[in-house]
């Protein structure tokens, strides 16, 4: 204890130096350890390595090997946090933002990872990666047009990879450019003749023209090639419907079910095959199937539609003062879709104001839970967590909300806050300044720093 005293009463400059030196390089050996541990993979020795490290020097490079461990111990939430706090820092590197992507890409928020990914190649133009998984995005959600603008960039990088040209070939076919997807196909089966996605490819264009003895002779191949693959199955029923094969299309209808093929149009084609061998009663059941699925599909759509008329609806309710309504409205909206994180955070926020802090706390984690990355989620947790006298979870809230933005001023000013209550004036006084030179307008930080100024004690 006496050393640590002698260290924090120099007042030297040199002695200042020294200090900061050690700790600098306190950091980066721990950085260097855990760079070691993630390569031989012991991702819960990084973690403990770095843990500490979290607010430091090396703070950019922690969170970015912090986010990598979780991420391959699969602990998404807390990864995204990680990854995401990485990719605040300056310059932001292209590499922080392809390894967030795919942690958003895991966790099933291809949004955020498509941003992340747009983000990376806007960095770095020639990024391999950051191309490829954008573009398999983009084709995931049949943005077509996009997805051709990274798939042409992707071809010109990477000439001879296959997969590639078979991806923008089925782009150009979402766009109905048939023939530009048939020249990529070719290229792609060029490159390897067992390639499924561009045997599927080819095969659907010769059916889309009608013919279908063509079609089969690709997708027979594309099916022997990718057995486990649905897709090839339907695509197969199309052509031997096509061909008046109804017991062969009847065939590849039920293999492409049972491999897990849940398109409606599978019970379409099947109804077909069904009525051309004259089945009637087996063709009215495909078609029940085929209406159910379509329906589901279209009541999806409604649901969100309703949800974003019930948001909407509520906002002027909140504005004239009306939140018992304004909640009943959102709760509404929760029960078509719980894992909307707006509406869990809406309503969070209205029974925080409305002082009821345990629905406030079950739908702000709620809603962290569906995004974690989403700053103002933790920030709201905090002030329920503050609200709710978990003092030091509320902190934890709010240097998390840090990490996701480090220019979140109030919550900059709430950490003072708690300091405060602490009665660590010094403390304080570093939170409230902060706050106030990030938001000089906001007089309530410049008073609270004053405040806590008059409260330091006298040298």
């Amino acid at each position: 204890m006496k050393r640590n005293r002698r260290i924090w009463r120099c007042s030297s400059v040199l002695c200042y130096g020294v200090t900061i030196a050690v700790l600098l390089q306190a950091a980066q050996d721990h950085v260097a350890e855990a760079k070691t541990a993630l390569a031989a993979g012991r991702y819960q020795e990084v973690i403990q390595l770095l843990e500490q490290e979290r607010d430091g020097s090396a703070r950019c490079e922690v969170s970015f090997y912090l986010g990598l461990a979780r991420y391959r111990l699969r602990q998404l939430d807390q990864a995204i946090i990680d990854l995401q706090s990485a990719t605040q820092c300056v310059p932001v590197s292209s590499e922080h933002l392809v390894a967030l992507a795919a942690a958003y890409a895991d966790k099933g928020d291809d949004d955020r990872a498509v941003a992340a990914l747009d983000a990376a190649i806007d960095l770095k133009p020639d990024d391999v990666e950051a191309v490829r998984a954008a573009a398999a995005l983009d084709l995931k959600h049949e943005r077509n047009e996009r997805a051709i603008v990274k798939l042409e960039k992707l071809t010109s990088m990477e000439s001879k990879n296959a997969q590639a040209h078979a991806d923008l070939g089925a782009a150009y076919a979402g766009t109905g450019s048939m023939n530009k997807a048939t020249e990529h196909f070719h290229r792609a089966l060029d490159l390897d003749s067992n390639n499924a996605s561009a045997l599927m490819g080819l095969g659907n264009v010769y059916l889309k023209a009608g013919q279908n003895e063509e079609a089969l002779t690709f997708l027979a191949k594309a099916a022997r090639t990718a057995p486990r693959s649905y897709e090839p199955r339907f695509l197969l029923a199309s052509a031997y419907n096509g061909l008046q094969r109804y017991t062969e299309a009847v065939a590849e209808c039920q293999e492409a079910l049972r491999l897990g093929g849940t398109d409606a149009e599978i019970y379409y084609r099947l109804a077909r095959a069904q009525r051309g061998l004259g089945r009637k009663e087996e063709e009215r059941k495909a078609l029940e199937r085929f209406s159910e699925l379509r329906s589901q599909s279209s009541r999806n759509t409604d649901v969100q539609r309703e949800i974003s008329g019930l948001i909407n609806q509520a906002k002027p309710l909140v504005d004239e003062g009306k939140l018992p309504d304004a909640i009943s409205l959102l709760e509404r909206a929760h029960s078509l879709d719980k894992r909307n994180p707006q509406v869990l955070y809406r309503l969070a926020g209205l029974h925080y104001d409305m002082q009821q802090n345990p629905a406030a706390l079950q739908y702000a984690r709620e809603a962290i839970a569906v995004s974690p990355s989403e700053w103002r989620y933790h920030y709201l947790l905090g002030l329920v967590e503050k609200a709710s006298g978990r003092l030091e979870v509320a902190g934890d809230c709010f240097k998390t909300t840090l990490r996701l933005n480090p220019t979140a001023a109030d919550a900059i000013n709430q950490l003072g806050t708690l300091a405060m209550g602490r009665r660590d004036f010094a403390e304080a006084v570093r939170y409230f300044d902060k706050a106030a030179r990030l938001d000089p307008h906001e007089t309530a930080y410049q008073l609270n720093l004053e405040a806590a100024q008059r409260l330091l004690p006298v040298k």
